[in-house]
């Protein structure tokens, strides 16, 4: 029977981690586009000069993926956290404030920041070490409720200036809850067992998994994770992916009541999707000890294009139910495989430098949404840009199913069995 100590405190960090994941999420990427008309109507800025913020705001998450790993190695999970948490709470100060484009623009740049160090790395840098008995499981759900953030933000902004009138309150109310979980994770979170509660952390072993699913034997240095094949494969299937994602949550709404689809909808099935999209994870973590994670990653990818082909002739029922389920449980599963791979190709000691640097080379997903903008200029429909990744999701999709785990310099083998 395990301590009773650590079972409370490793639920508590977890708890911890997913709250941040949810509020981040909550705060950003889903909340971000429904508050900026309110700003821009007071402010009189212009959709440019708005959305520019919104560019630098994901660039900077891009661009400092690696910082987590550093402030992990040099410091600690804690410290990372609670870096993360002051920051987007200073930026949420700044978006409250907003009196000038300036000012705007340094509170993006500090949220994109924040969030690369209060997300998924540090989170599943805590979940390897506190739950590693149930890694598949807790990845999942924590990832699910980060998803559940995409689909409560626009929630808390429509449902916090519907009581007070003012869009100035969601960012307070955001800036205070990150003040909030920074403080708690400096009090609570730690990054191993051992480093608050000793020899007494009686920590379980590693999940026991299918002989189906491949596990490395050692864990790899960064630098021969960068020298393996596989590790390019798995970071073009989530980069391409996620251009998927962005350049419909981009441009998806304006597709869809093009080929005169109602606005209500539309913006339905966009929630739809992210709910989907959110509880696929939870589906993927309760999969990946008894199916392969990288097979996991071809059926996704193959939702994904089917999500993208709906999408492109999103002008019927049925169609618009097949993207919603296709792309929702295509990102969704996507998102957590491309995890899980690399834990259990190269191990957990240097993750998060290799999952931050992943993060950090999908920044190029960016240019998806302007690509569809300019293809929609050119041929005057977004349908085409939909297909053509719809064709390139495929195409991922086949040599993912090709890879082979990857093999560790004078490694003799690792436990289990050829999951290609």
């Amino acid at each position: 029977m395990q301590n009773p100590a650590f079972v409370v405190r490793r639920w508590t960090c977890f708890a911890i981690v997913s709250a941040f994941f949810f509020f981040i999420t909550a705060g950003t990427f889903s909340s971000l586009g429904v508050v900026l008309p309110y700003m821009i109507a007071e402010f009189e800025w212009g959709w440019s000069q708005a959305g520019t913020g919104f560019s630098l705001f994901a660039l900077m998450v891009g661009l400092a993926g690696t910082a987590p790993a550093w402030a992990l190695k040099r410091f600690n999970a804690q410290t990372c956290l609670a870096a993360g948490g002051l920051l987007m709470t200073g930026g949420f100060f700044l978006f409250a404030l907003a009196p000038s484009l300036a000012q705007y623009y340094v509170g993006a740049l500090l949220l994109g920041v924040g969030y690369a160090l209060s997300a998924a790395v540090p989170g599943v840098h805590v979940i390897n070490h506190w739950i590693p008995d149930k890694r598949s499981f807790a990845i999942g759900a924590y990832m699910m409720i980060g998803g559940l953030g995409a689909v409560a933000g626009p929630l808390l902004v429509t449902g916090i200036i519907g009581m007070t009138g003012s869009w100035r309150m969601h960012w307070w109310t955001m800036s205070v809850a990150m003040a909030a979980l920074a403080v708690l994770a400096l009090l609570l979170v730690r990054s191993r067992p051992e480093n608050v509660l000793g020899d007494d952390a009686d920590v379980p072993e590693e999940e026991e998994s299918s002989e189906n699913v491949y596990k490395t034997s050692s864990d790899w240095t960064f630098k021969e994770a960068l020298r393996a094949p596989q590790y390019y494969v798995i970071v073009i299937a989530l980069s391409m992916t996620l251009m998927c994602t962005l350049t419909m949550n981009s441009w998806a709404f304006t597709h869809m009541t093009g080929l005169n689809v109602s606005a209500a909808v539309a913006a339905g099935a966009l929630a739809a999707n992210g709910a989907v999209n959110a509880m696929s994870r939870l589906m993927g973590g309760a999969l990946a000890t008894r199916i392969d994670p990288k097979w996991l990653l071809c059926g996704a990818l193959g939702f994904e294009a089917m999500g993208m082909v709906a999408l492109s002739m999103a002008s019927h029922p049925v169609m618009i139910a097949l993207f919603v389920i296709g792309e929702g449980i295509g990102f969704g599963v996507v998102f957590f495989a491309t995890a899980m791979l690399l834990v259990n190709y190269f191990g957990t000691t240097h993750n998060p430098i290799i999952f931050g640097t992943m993060n950090m080379i999908t920044t190029v997903a960016m240019i998806g949404p302007v690509l569809a903008g300019f293809m929609a200029e050119r041929f005057d429909t977004f349908a085409i840009t939909y297909q053509l990744f719809a064709v390139v999701m495929v195409v991922i999709l086949v040599v993912v199913a090709m890879m082979r785990p990857p093999r560790r310099p004078r490694e003799e083998g690792a436990r289990v069995t050829d999951a290609a």
